[in-house]
This record gives structure tokens, C-alpha cells and sequence, in this order.
């Protein structure tokens, strides 16, 4: 079965899209068990990639798509007639956890799948995670940044991107270390993430000597926020952490005392979007956010398969899409390096310990902490008319 992703994606080529019953039956007919090493095995090695391609988050699931497509297709070009194809099979979640739980279940443990890129969400992701470890099945998760990750311990699970709370703790270490601010305040939101924001972030300054004066929005911010902010205003801080979204740094933003000097306004990467760009427009300076996205123009790799990535499928190469690529990037290396056996996957990806064996992605060095987390240091950038700019890494100690 094949899907047309040329109306859907102004896509350039058809890609096998495997979903629902046709999928199952797929894999009905292979042999389950661990991909094995034999002479007599010439099959396609296939790495899935799971997102939402339907629903409301399509768009971010398509930009992924795109990415790990270019991947695939850039090793096709340079396949050697010895090694093992390797194929990418692209299925749809829809956003929803229920589906990215049928999905797994019906994907884990059949000899013909190699690895998982996925899920967009957390959510998603923490649903399937079961299917895949009881699979020992690799999984790259490159956008999923929830701190519920954090906790789960899955030795098959590797995050290439920074989560939350890392962001949080990298960010404080920025502003001490990399601007030489000693006093900032943070204001938080009334959530799950503002609460988990803020830990992370004082745990960090109190560490570092980093002094902060933390400030809430209350259940209703629009009842005294403005009073808030003249407080945090007279304050003076060198810089102002909001624990929490983009809505929460849109209406701080908009809510500023007019007359009262506003200090560097710095957030996680959930700044980083096409919604905050329409509601800020481009006239705003001083605002600061970590940032996952392709490296300064000076990484040449980064610039060529940008411009490659946008002849090939006419769109511009945001974060999602580069995330995708250095996830079945890292997997291809690995493939390349071990074999396609899980044991052995893992063990060579867990090989890229330190920022000295690290593997080099569009996004940053690609290395892992023990449990799988991303260890590189935090990529910010600062929005200037209109548009992020990157600035210089800082430190993104644990």
C-alpha cells in the first residue's frame, strides 16, 4: 500500500505509508524475534518513524517526516551493494496516545523494524514506551521535551533534544556563566510545567550562586499582573525567567508598565514557534530562548543540507524537520557501526558518552548522558525583528 504524500505534502515522490490493518498484515508475515546478522538475510532494515501526519498537529508531524526523509533518500544515493537497505516506514499517531499504543504494540518485536523515530508529543511517546521496551526496541525520541521522560527507565530509549527541565537548568547556567548576570527573578505560572520549571531553575541557581526572586501569576493573571511586573521592574533583575508557555511569555510581554525598563526575557524552546512569531510581530528585542534548532551558518553541514532540504520539498527546514533528520542520522551511524542487532545498536549508541566521541548533528553534537538524556550544552537564541537568531552555547551542566 502506498500513500500520495504529493497532495498532502507537496512532496516530490511517494512514501510507503503502512497503517492500521495493512500494517499488521505487514508484519504478520515476517518473523518476529531480533534482527540477526546472516549471510542469508538480504532484507531492508526499516526504521519507523511516529507522528501525528492527521489532526491538528499534522503540520509538525509532515515537517519531521520530511527531514527523516531527506536522511533515507541521501543514503539510498550512496548505498553500497554489500549493506543492507534500510527503509523508513512513516506512521501516523495522530497526536493521540491510544493510537501511538496500538501502533507500538502492533510494531514491536518482528525482526524487520531496526528503531523508532518518535512521537511529537510526550504524551504519545510515554504510551508506547511499554511495547518498546518489552521489544528492547531502539527509540529516538527528537521533540518530545516533557519531564515525565524524564523518569523512565527504559535502557533502549535515547532523547536527542534537551527536556524541560534540562532547558531550565542550562538556561540558569547561561545567564550566570555565559552573561555574567547575578541577579535575575523568575515568574511562574500556575501549572504542572510552571511548577516544574521553577525547581529546576532555582535547584540550578542555588547550585551556581545565581541569585533569584521568584514571583507567581497567580490562578488569574490578568488580575494583578501588571502589579507584578512593577515589582519585578523596580527589582532591576539582569534577566527574567518565565517558568511556564508561550502564553505566559506572550502576556508578560504585552503587559509590561509602560516607562519601566524590561529586562532580558528568557524562556524555554516552547517560545520557539510560529504562534509566538504572530503574536509578538517583529519589532520586539530582548526576549531569549533555548533553541533546537540547525547550527550557526558557520557549520557548513548544516547549511548545505538546509539548502538541499528546501530545493528538495520547497518548504524552509525548522527544528522539527532537523530534529528528524539527526534522529535517523544517529541511526543510520549506528547501523553503519554494529549491524542491525538491538543489543548491539544500543551498546553503540550508548558508546557516544562525552562531547570527544560525540556523533555531529545539524542540531549540535549528538552524546548521551546514562540514562539516554541528551547531554550537549544548550543552543540559545534571541529574537530580533522578527525572527531567532542563535547565539553562542552555553553551559548545560546536570
Amino acid at each position: 500500500m502506498t500513500y500520495d504524500f504529493q497532495q498532502t505534502l507537496n512532496m516530490k515522490r511517494i512514501i510507503p505509508l503502512f497503517i492500521g490493518a495493512c500494517f499488521v498484515l505487514f508484519l504478520m508475515f515476517r518473523p518476529s524475534g531480533h534482527p540477526a546478522e546472516t549471510k542469508g538475510d538480504q532484507g531492508p532494515i526499516f526504521i519507523a518513524i511516529v507522528a501525528p501526519f492527521s489532526g491538528p498537529l499534522a503540520e509538525c508531524g509532515r515537517s519531521m517526516l520530511r527531514g527523516a526523509r531527506l536522511r533515507i533518500d541521501e543514503e539510498e544515493d550512496q548505498s553500497h551493494p554489500n549493506r543492507k537497505a534500510v527503509r523508513l516506514i512513516a506512521l501516523d499517531d495522530r497526536g493521540e496516545p491510544a493510537r501511538a499504543l496500538e501502533l507500538a504494540e502492533n510494531m514491536a518485536g518482528h525482526s524487520s523494524i531496526a528503531a523508532v523515530v518518535g512521537h511529537l508529543t510526550t504524551g504519545c511517546t510515554l504510551s508506547a514506551i511499554p511495547f518498546y521496551h518489552a521489544a528492547r526496541l531502539i527509540t529516538v525520541s527528537p521533540i518530545a521535551t516533557g519531564n515525565d521522560l524524564d523518569g523512565v527507565k527504559f535502557p533502549y530509549l535515547f532523547r536527542t533534544i534537551l527536556s524541560e527541565r534540562q532547558q531550565a537548568i542550562a538556561l540558569a547556567h547561561y545567564l550566570h556563566g555565559n552573561m555574567g548576570i547575578g541577579m535575575a527573578a523568575l515568574l511562574y505560572e500556575d501549572s504542572t510545567l510552571g511548577a516544574q520549571l521553577k525547581k529546576a531553575f532555582l535547584s540550578a541557581a542555588e547550585e551556581i550562586g545565581l541569585s533569584v526572586k521568584s514571583f507567581s501569576m497567580g490562578i488569574d493573571p490578568k488580575a494583578h499582573l501588571q502589579d507584578v511586573l512593577h515589582e519585578i521592574g523596580m527589582l532591576k533583575p539582569g534577566a527574567l525567567f518565565v517558568s511556564g508557555g508561550l502564553h505566559s511569555a506572550t502576556r508578560i510581554i504585552r503587559t509590561w508598565p509602560e516607562g519601566i525598563k524590561r529586562p532580558v526575557i528568557l524562556g524555554t524552546q516552547r517560545l520557539i514557534s510560529e504562534e509566538f512569531r504572530e503574536v509578538i510581530g517583529d519589532q520586539q528585542r530582548g526576549i531569549m530562548a533555548a533553541h533546537p534548532s540547525i547550527r550557526a551558518p558557520d557549520f557548513q553541514k548544516a547549511m548545505e543540507t538546509k539548502a538541499r532540504y528546501e530545493k528538495t520539498w520547497k518548504y524552509h527546514m525548522d527544528w522539527l524537520a532537523a530534529q528528524a533528520y539527526d534522529a535517523v542520522d544517529l541511526l543510520l551511524w549506528a547501523i553503519r557501526e554494529s549491524g542491525s542487532n538491538l543489543n548491539s545498536l544500543n551498546e553503540t549508541i550508548r558508546g557516544l558518552n562525552s562531547k570527544k566521541h560525540a556523533l555531529p548533528g545539524l542540531a549540535g553534537p549528538l552524546y548521551f548522558n546514562r540514562d539516554g538524556s541528551l547531554a550537549r550544552e544548550v543552543t540559545v537564541a534571541e529574537y530580533v525583528d522578527g525572527r531567532w537568531r542563535l547565539r553562542k552555547e552555553g553551559s548545560s551542566k546536570e
